[in-house]
């Protein structure tokens, strides 16, 4: 029994030492990355100070065009937008940006149904930034609420890269296609959906039920915000063929902004854009065209919207 217990304490120091060792390697490569998720989300963590950053998932990531936020409200910006994450990775996104600095403006693209959503889901596809579970203490209890055993499987280095190799190796291997640095978070998307698959804008309406958990965290990331004495801007960007004319979470939005006294702004119901096959990639995202057609249209009204002592601007 003596020798069986000699020889399993062996074995975990040499299996506790190779998890540290790999995972210090890991570590290195995540930390040169020459581009894509894993440099971006680490710039987002520990790095950036735009006075404009822009948050939301692949409607934030490819709509919005920093430079013309830039050149339209004078001041620098980056989007940390990272497509098909929920409000999870927003929380961890605004915990590490607030553990650093404050913003002055933050914009929020939100999806028409998000508050309505378990965010169940969310929270696993957040586990994308496990590798950074260990260094920045700020986002832990979001990422602990992934399982009930998160916080201990998050002891081993491995585990914190589970099933992310392919995105931490790819960089290294195919430049830019999670967008170049030069896009400052942007990534444009390419091409123009088939308009000939959609001869009408269909109305919809999504009436289900408010998510209390999505509601309780959407109110979270705004008011940290707002505490901070960031300028928060909320933004539905427009789909391709589709014009939402209501949803239980729009309507929650209006009310939400006017008591909390942010700017809204809502394009899923402009029938202008829906009907433009020329500004979509896909019936979700605009193309490079509808990006900067949109991003000029939402910073123009941002700058009419905004008072004259933020940023300096003058209308």
């Amino acid at each position: 029994m003596k020798r069986l217990l000699k020889n399993l304490l062996i074995l975990l120091t040499i299996l506790a030492v190779a998890d540290l060792t790999l995972g210090a390697l890991l570590d290195v490569l995540r930390d040169h990355a020459p581009d894509g998720r894993y440099q971006k989300a680490r710039y987002t963590l520990e790095q950036c100070r735009e006075d404009i950053v822009i948050i939301g998932s692949s409607r934030g990531e490819s709509n919005y065009v920093p430079e013309i936020f830039e050149d339209s409200l004078n001041a620098p910006c980056w989007n940390a937008s990272r497509g098909g994450q929920g409000m999870p990775f927003f929380r961890c996104m605004q915990e590490g940006i607030l553990a650093r600095y404050t913003p002055r403006i933050v914009i929020l693209n939100l999806e028409t149904r998000i508050l309505q959503q378990d965010l169940t889901p969310d929270y696993e596809v957040a586990g994308l930034l496990r590798p950074f579970y260990s260094s920045h203490a700020e986002i832990r209890p979001i990422l602990d609420r992934i399982s009930p055993h998160e916080k201990w499987l998050l002891k081993s280095r491995l585990y914190s890269y589970n099933s992310s190799f392919y995105y931490l190796l790819r960089p290294y291997f195919f430049e830019g296609l999670d967008g170049h640095l030069s896009d400052k978070g942007w990534k444009p998307r390419e091409g123009n959906v088939n308009e000939r698959l959609v001869k009408d804008v269909e109305n919809l309406t999504y009436d289900s039920p408010l998510d209390p958990e999505a509601v309780a965290e959407l109110d979270l990331l705004v008011g940290k915000f707002l505490d901070r004495g960031s300028q928060v801007i909320l933004v539905v960007s427009p789909d391709y063929a589709r014009k939402v004319e209501s949803s239980t979470t729009l309507t929650y939005l209006q009310d939400f902004a006017k008591k909390s006294r942010v700017p809204l702004f809502i394009y899923s119901d402009d029938t202008a854009m829906a009907a433009n096959a020329g500004y979509f990639a896909d019936p979700d995202h605009l193309n490079e065209t509808g990006a900067v057609f949109f991003s000029k249209m939402l910073s123009h009204e941002i700058r009419q919207t905004l008072p004259t002592g933020i940023l300096g601007l003058a209308h």
